[in-house]
């Protein structure tokens, strides 16, 4: 016997009777309903929100020159902006690992923050493609000459006054008085004694506190010397310039940002995915060069500003000593001495770089967890590009290595939610058995954490099964089940003698791979309502996820 067990024969070790599996049915259709109710109003919510903001924008009527195109363009400026402010908030790791550990985990739709800022990018891009080519083609059907608009080549106090402001106050002899002035140098006295009335004729009639007009700015009426001096500007001194050449130059950065998000761009370039994303803080700047009102995001700057330095001076550890070994042809065991104030918890990850690589970007790798009697940071990293190429190249042929290493952290990710639970379905794809292993770390040396899991484990190698050792052979790990699936059918047949051993009731090993209907209806005979985590390649990933829905039980997916 090779400690192979039909999944059919296993008897249950958490049966329940079919009277109480009947009146969960209905307990689990409730929980679904309510989490998607719990999830709808956040997409009601922000569907209402864009739509709103795109109406504000497209209502917009100053003048006679107000046409379609000048709607669209700024309907889609309107949405770019709540589309800017929200962009940053679902990667901000800092903020991201302070919800996941908070109370307010359960009421906020933290599982979809990456697909969140997903379709906040797809849309961004789209609204800042229409914005562009509106604002273009609206230029187009000025008087003036097209370049002139684009460029600035008027000043834009005289612009406002031939357009915006023509219609409701200004004259013509007015704006011939105020470009005099400007081609004569904008001598102070005559601002005094023929400019400033005009100003405050013309403006003081819209912009001020008692205005009735909806797009009017309170503080722009120009009483003083500077401040129309401060509009007076042509070409590139012109606000018009700075905001239209601004504007281009954001969509020149958004277009490859946005392409190289995609995700085969990701997994293929994940170097440049990496370098490109940096522009996003050059985007920041250029938008509030770019956008004449700030208060939209001034917020959404500081918190970015906060995030960024979090980032890059707390929980940041530069120049630590590690060592490599390999653990098999495509897996590596990396370890390292905990710093002084790292936290390990269950459902953390820490940010990796390695200078020796001489590539300046990070990779998320999940912490396995706190072990009795050492101090160790210990990652399983499996060869899934060049970057973790690399990593094996850094070996030499030889079996170990030491290296030193950046790495900053811990983050908590959706792995810290299931701790707060009392049964849960683990199941992991190859090295995505690693959040997992820090939650059975702190079963085995917290008895009174220890609650009823089922773990399911699909992999290729069977030198890998070594990293359950310290918990299968454990006494104290009594509440759960294990399902191991050895999937690559040349594995030599035999298994280590700790494994046979505990090949029974609650250790389930087969060659072949899931069924995962009859793997959940296995579950469910022992499980009421489980939580359940998922943590592996794509296609395991998507399937699991639409099964446990169904079921009504809580998913959390973790993908990096």
């Amino acid at each position: 016997m090779n400690g192979l067990v039909d999944n059919s024969k296993v008897p249950s070790t958490f049966g329940i009777s079919p009277f109480v599996r009947g009146m969960t049915s209905l307990s689990r259709k409730l929980s679904r309903y309510y989490r998607t109710w719990l999830t709808l109003p956040w997409a009601v919510l922000l569907f209402a929100g864009f739509v709103y903001q795109f109406w504000l924008g497209f209502c917009y009527n100053s003048n006679e020159t107000t046409n379609l195109f000048l709607q669209l363009a700024r309907g889609c400026s309107y949405t770019l902006l709540l589309a800017l402010c929200l962009l940053w908030l679902p990667v901000m790791r800092h903020g991201l690992a302070a919800l996941w550990r908070s109370r307010w985990t359960a009421w906020l739709p933290l599982d979809h923050a990456k697909n969140i800022h997903r379709w906040l990018g797809h849309l961004l891009m789209a609204a800042a493609l229409i914005h562009g080519a509106c604002y273009l083609l609206y230029f187009n059907t000025l008087d003036a000459p097209f370049m002139d608009v684009l460029l600035g080549d008027e000043p834009d106090v005289v612009r406002s006054m031939k357009t915006t402001m023509y219609e409701f106050v200004s004259e013509d002899e007015s704006i011939d008085d105020v470009m005099q002035w400007i081609n004569n140098g904008m001598p102070r006295d005559d601002f005094h004694d023929i400019i400033q009335p005009i100003m405050k004729e013309d403006c003081s009639k819209c912009h001020s506190a008692s205005s009735t007009m909806t797009y009017a700015i309170p503080s722009l009426p120009l009483s003083y010397y500077d401040d129309v001096v401060s509009l007076s500007g042509n070409g590139i001194y012109s606000r018009q310039f700075r905001i239209n050449v601004c504007g281009i130059v954001m969509l020149l950065i958004l277009i490859p940002l946005w392409f190289t998000s995609l995700r085969f761009m990701r997994r293929r370039h994940h170097h440049m995915f990496q370098h490109i994303h940096r522009l996003g803080y050059l985007m920041v700047i250029l938008a509030l060069l770019h956008i004449p009102r700030y208060n939209w995001l001034v917020v959404p700057a500081v918190i970015l500003a906060i995030e960024y330095f979090l980032s890059h001076y707390v929980r940041i550890y530069k120049g630590q000593l590690a060592r490599l070994d390999r653990v098999s042809s495509t897996v590596l065991r990396f370890e390292m001495k905990r710093p002084d104030g790292f936290d390990i918890k269950p459902g953390h990850y820490v940010q990796l770089r390695i200078p020796a690589l001489k590539r300046y970007e990070w990779h998320d790798f999940s912490l396995t967890g706190m072990r009795e009697g050492d101090d160790l940071i210990v990652l399983k990293i499996k060869a899934l590009g060049d970057w973790t190429d690399g990593l094996f190249g850094l070996l030499n042929g030889e079996e170990s290595t030491n290296l030193v290493v950046d790495i900053r952290g811990p983050f908590a990710s959706p792995a810290a939610r299931p701790t707060k639970e009392d049964q849960w379905l683990m199941i992991a794809g190859g090295i995505g058995v690693t959040p997992f292993l820090g939650f059975m770390h702190t079963m085995l040396f917290n008895s009174s954490r220890i609650k009823q899991f089922h773990l399911v484990w699909v992999l290729r190698e069977s030198s890998l099964l070594s990293w359950l050792e310290p918990f299968l052979t454990s006494p104290l790990i009594g509440g759960g089940k294990v399902h191991i699936y050895l999937t690559k059918n040349n594995e030599p047949s035999g298994l280590p003698a700790w494994l046979q051993q505990r090949a029974h009731n609650d250790v389930v090993i087969s060659r072949e791979r899931p069924d995962w209907e009859g793997v959940f209806d296995a579950v469910s005979q022992e499980l009421s309502n489980p939580h359940c985590f998922v943590c592996g390649p794509d296609g395991m990933t998507d399937a699991v996820a639409t099964i446990c829905r169904k079921k009504g039980w809580a998913v959390s997916v973790e993908k990096f």
